[in-house]
């Protein structure tokens, strides 16, 4: 087995022997919620890294959010996806890519509010798995809690802009290792072992404009973020971290949250105290590298 030791994100790259954090970390998947996994903060850039080496294909085998359906929470949180995309220029008439798609919930969700040219790509999907699609140019490319899946970030940054024509938009969501608080073992920011590396803001930024990504505006909370009652994401991560992750494809725990006041109160107010573990930035392409003619 190989491990993670060294951080392969940064110019001054921290080591696990060097690591002030280091934290074991169960797996928040029930199927393998009896395996530890070590999760290691570089010094150098304050990234989060999973030092174990695993075999993916098996995890994602019996990932929940595979037979994720759509719910209320989703609709409230695709709306604010595509409210941004349009403040950026991006209408019905514009093709777009959800890069690691999922089980193609928003893809739907893109197609039936009238973007019929929404396309998803996800290895790890059938429905989903066709590579041609990754043939063509689009004008958005989005891609939420993918890039921290990913052994080599910086490769995955690398196959964004061959797929966005020059002026076209890249959108990237992932936690925020800024504001992840290592010392909380439940948080769902961890997730390990799917989480292979939790970037900085400024890694996240940094690998875009190797890229030729100029970054165009920076968010600093969850799309799920909402006023209504239970649709933000302090609310959502908590009861999360009471039932695994396997919850939010089971009937709602009606119980479970009348039972527990912490929950009621961000059910209610959670929006108004946002940890804030949570990156979105929109990204221009210039054209610069990768970009196919």
């Amino acid at each position: 087995m190989a491990f993670c030791t060294r951080c392969n994100l940064c110019e001054a790259p921290g080591t696990f022997a060097t690591a002030a954090d280091v934290l074991r970390v169960p797996c928040n998947v029930r199927e393998f919620q009896e395996q530890v996994f070590t999760l290691w903060r570089c010094t150098g850039c304050g990234s989060i890294h999973c030092k174990e080496d695993v075999d993916l294909s098996k995890y994602y085998a019996q990932y929940p959010l595979k037979d994720q359906k759509p719910g209320f929470s989703e609709q409230i949180g695709y709306n604010n996806r595509l409210r941004l995309l349009k403040r950026h220029g991006i209408g019905r008439s514009h093709r777009i890519l959800d890069y690691g798609c999922g089980a193609g919930l928003f893809v739907d969700f893109l197609r039936q509010n009238g973007f019929h040219s929404a396309q998803g790509y996800d290895p790890y999907v059938p429905s989903y798995r066709d590579g041609g699609i990754l043939k063509s140019s689009y004008d958005a490319v989005v891609s939420y809690d993918v890039i921290e899946h990913d052994d080599d970030c910086r490769a995955f940054m690398r196959r964004i802009p061959p797929l966005v024509r020059p002026g076209g938009v890249v959108v990237i969501g992932t936690p925020n290792a800024d504001h992840v608080p290592i010392e909380r073992k439940g948080d769902p920011g961890f997730h390990p072992p799917y989480h292979r590396h939790i970037l900085s803001e400024r890694i996240l930024l940094a690998l875009g404009r190797e890229q030729g990504l100029e970054p165009v505006a920076v968010g600093r909370r969850s799309f799920y973020d909402s006023l209504i009652p239970t649709v933000n994401s302090r609310f959502l991560w908590r009861y999360l971290e009471k039932g695994l992750l396997d919850v939010v494809c089971e009937a709602p725990k009606t119980g479970l949250v009348l039972r527990s006041p912490d929950l009621l109160f961000l059910a209610f107010f959670g929006y108004f105290v946002p940890l804030r573990d949570y990156i979105m930035v929109t990204f221009r392409n210039s054209g610069q590298y990768g970009w196919r003619n």
